[in-house]
């Protein structure tokens, strides 16, 4: 995508993933929030942003090429300790977006995960095995699955 070949936009994207606002990111990257504003409505015209109402941005995924999701089922022998150890170490990597203990399962955890494609997902999955072994963290059970196409995206909105 070449609007991302900018590094200004790039940031701007970044930020709005950060729930930044625009004068957020217009401080951060030290431009005027009139810069940001119209880079914005760029990349709107180009459907990798969406202003959901006055002020709250989305990011279409796939528009940008980070559309790959993937749902990994661990379940550990270590004692609790081990478990929070790799928990902790989960919730600092970025490509990670959610991270759920589960109850009545021979796993012990599901991991959400996002990618720029399998490549990425190969790269991170290989760092991942040399820090379990490295902290000595045994996988009793692994299973995981990276999405094709998605149908829906979506996060829950009524109480």
């Amino acid at each position: 995508m070449k609007l991302l070949e900018d590094p200004l936009n790039t940031k701007i994207v970044e930020g709005i993933l950060n729930s930044k606002t625009q004068d957020e990111i217009a401080e951060d990257l030290k431009v005027s929030t009139k810069t940001i504003y119209n880079r914005m409505r760029v990349l709107e015209r180009e459907g990798i942003l969406k202003e959901i109402k006055k002020g709250v941005w989305k990011v279409d995924y796939a528009r940008i090429g980070m559309d790959k999701i993937g749902v990994v089922l661990l379940g550990i022998h270590n004692d609790r300790e081990g478990l929070e150890k790799l928990v902790e170490h989960l919730k600092r990597l970025d490509f990670v977006e959610n991270v759920f203990e589960i109850i009545g399962s021979e796993y012990n955890l599901c991991i959400i995960v996002r990618f720029r494609g399998l490549d990425e997902a190969i790269e991170e999955s290989n760092k991942f095995q040399a820090w379990l072994n490295k902290n000595e963290i045994r996988i009793d059970r692994f299973n995981s699955f990276i999405s094709g196409r998605t149908h829906k995206d979506h996060r829950r909105t009524r109480l």
